[in-house]
């Protein structure tokens, strides 16, 4: 019985190669930057979320704008008129501060400011479209009512949720990336130009 010789065209497959991504401690420190700026930015946030699950909530009312630059003497404003005379519409180095009052529930009127001020204008007018008196909401610590935040402010939110959201990105992809370090990656095979030729 003749033994069956193997086809002279035939070829082995070529052996797989691997490749090892490495660089362990490059992707732990992402990891612990990513955790260091997303416990940052939680310890920004958790004053504001601490005040808004468990503060109590008011109806703040506008009274007056104070137009701030260091060295000046502050311009108290309290009227729409002096409000619209005194915007800055070049000058940036003035800072509009908004003043709210708001009532306890046990009767007492408190004074409060946002966490930030406007520049060329302040963030809430003193006059809404139907000629009131501004209101926005506000949430304050009962036994500490001059703490205060006004979550409708955009600036109250923005900076620590993108800085929490971007550090909590960064880990979760170190983490990805140190998972993998030391782990063997199979590499796609790519035909050498005589395998090339023998397809066509």
């Amino acid at each position: 019985m003749s033994i069956p010789q193997p086809s002279a065209n035939r070829t082995d497959p070529p052996s797989p190669r691997y490749y090892t991504p490495g660089a362990r401690l490059r992707k732990l420190l992402m990891i612990v930057l990513g955790l260091t700026i997303f416990v940052m930015s939680a310890g920004d946030l958790w004053p504001a979320l601490r005040l808004v699950c468990f503060g109590t909530r008011a109806t703040a009312e506008a009274t007056r704008v104070i137009k701030s630059r260091p060295g000046s003497a502050d311009q108290i404003i309290t009227d729409t008129a002096a409000l619209t005379a005194a915007t800055e519409s070049v000058d940036r180095s003035y800072s509009f501060i908004n003043e709210f009052q708001f009532q306890t529930s046990d009767g007492h009127v408190v004074t409060a400011r946002p966490s930030t001020s406007g520049l060329a204008k302040p963030l809430f007018p003193l006059i809404d479209e139907e000629g009131l008196p501004t209101e926005t909401i506000v949430y304050y610590d009962a036994r500490h009512p001059e703490t205060a935040i006004f979550p409708k402010t955009m600036s109250t939110w923005f900076a620590p949720c993108v800085f929490a959201f971007l550090g909590l990105l960064c880990a979760l992809i170190g983490s990805f990336l140190f998972y993998w370090a030391d782990k063997p990656i199979e590499l796609p095979h790519l035909p050498t130009e005589s395998e090339i030729k023998r397809l066509h």
